[in-house]
């Protein structure tokens, strides 16, 4: 099962054609983001190809015109009606404060905001949602009573010069920088709104997300968004809409032809299955990085707890290495500490041929790609045995590379 979050940038630009009988209509934008995308009644139908995935769907708030806050109910009341009770929430618009001179005047305020966003989350609770009505948070939106997540948006880098794979994004000291400015803001929600949920409604590895084939789409930066994952959770941070697009470089995998390539899977999809498989389906888990001090900022180690005891290690060497280096292979060797009666535990790894590796990548034996339509699974199920001896086990750690360990209770 996934979380879903509709493509944010671009159903702020998305209108509802009752007449229409195509799917989707798309007029090519900058960057790889159209700059108006048309829908049908029968696009709705799309849903129902991720059956049992929960959604937050983005409601068209930059629309501007006399008839956008109707158009925007007859989409939200399409997505209720197809998702029901997959439907986590609606979130009123994206990045409003590149509205001013854009899709609003430029004198536009804060308290014009927030009079807007008022007035469709009314409209939306009244027409859509029949009256459900969450908890909500400070700061004058709180008292229309309709709040029930805050979604702000993250990138770790952008194109600048400075960016590099192994210095922006397999570092662990950045992956902690760059999420922990959140803090003050979710602790604020857990202190006084701890029904209201805190996500990353919008990000992935860099806000430039073309041209960058040296940190995005390799293997490097699958290894940066298990990081990346990993700690945000430590954080509570709830959610992580990882922005995907057919010409972002960033994407897990590209379900159709684009320019002369076929549709293929990319390497931070394996980053994302690793996550998915580290979480696995226990509602009670929580995870705990293992400070390892700033001289070990290469490496990261996380101890993950279902129901408050140990249950796996997520080690990952963020060290880089490629094929292409004129030494071998380094590896880290770790001594871990089990709790008493654990005797083994199983290893999983995940490989690929170096940091700017785009293929050949393997989870634990196996391998994705996309034929017929659908992601299909190769290989078979590669598992090591970690034999504990006195609550105690060591394991060696390829250069980039990273490792699950799972207890065997």
């Amino acid at each position: 099962m996934f979380d879903v979050l509709s493509p944010s940038a671009i159903f702020d630009r998305t209108y509802y054609n009752a007449s229409q009988e195509q799917s989707i209509l798309v007029e090519t934008g900058s960057n790889g983001i159209p700059s108006a995308v048309y829908v049908g009644p029968v696009y709705f139908e799309a849903f129902n190809n991720f059956p049992g995935s929960l959604w937050s769907f983005q409601a068209n708030l930059a629309n501007n015109a006399s008839w956008g806050l109707n158009n925007t109910m007859e989409v939200c009341k399409h997505v209720m009606n197809t998702l029901k009770g997959n439907l986590i929430d609606f979130e009123i618009g994206n990045e409003v404060d590149l509205y001013p001179c854009a899709v609003r005047p430029c004198g536009y305020t804060v308290y014009d905001y927030l009079q807007e966003w008022t007035t469709y989350a009314n409209a939306i609770s009244e027409n859509v949602l029949k009256g459900n009505r969450p908890n909500a948070f400070n700061g004058g939106i709180d008292l229309t009573d309709h709040v029930k997540s805050v979604s702000l948006h993250h990138y770790a880098a952008g194109n600048q010069g400075w960016v590099r794979l192994q210095e922006t994004f397999m570092n662990h000291t950045a992956v902690v920088a760059n999420l922990s400015i959140y803090s003050p803001a979710n602790d604020y929600l857990k202190t006084n709104y701890p029904n209201v949920t805190f996500l990353l409604g919008e990000t992935n590895s860099d806000y430039t997300n073309l041209l960058m084939n040296q940190v995005e789409g390799v293997f490097g930066s699958s290894l940066w968004l298990i990081d990346y994952l990993m700690y945000g959770m430590s954080l509570n941070i709830t959610r992580f809409n990882l922005i995907q697009g057919t010409t972002f470089g960033y994407t897990g995998w590209v379900p159709v032809p684009t320019g002369n390539m076929k549709p293929y899977v990319r390497a931070p999809l394996y980053g994302q299955i690793v996550v998915a498989d580290v979480i696995g389906h226990n509602p009670h888990v929580q995870i705990l990085p293992i400070d390892l001090g700033p001289e070990l900022w290469k490496f990261s180690a996380y101890g993950v707890y279902e129901s408050t005891k140990l249950n796996k290690y997520v080690l990952i060497n963020l060290d880089e290495w490629n094929s292409t280096t004129r030494y071998p292979r380094p590896n880290q060797s770790v001594t871990l500490k089990f709790p008493s009666g654990v005797k083994a535990a199983k290893v999983q790894r995940l490989v690929g041929a170096g940091a700017s590796a785009d293929s050949d990548i393997t989870w634990g034996g196996l391998s994705w790609n996309y034929t017929h339509g659908r992601l299909a699974q190769s290989g078979r199920p590669h598992n090591e045995v970690l034999h504990i001896s006195k609550g105690m086990a060591k394991l060696t750690i390829s250069s980039t590379e990273a490792v699950v360990v799972t207890l065997d209770r």
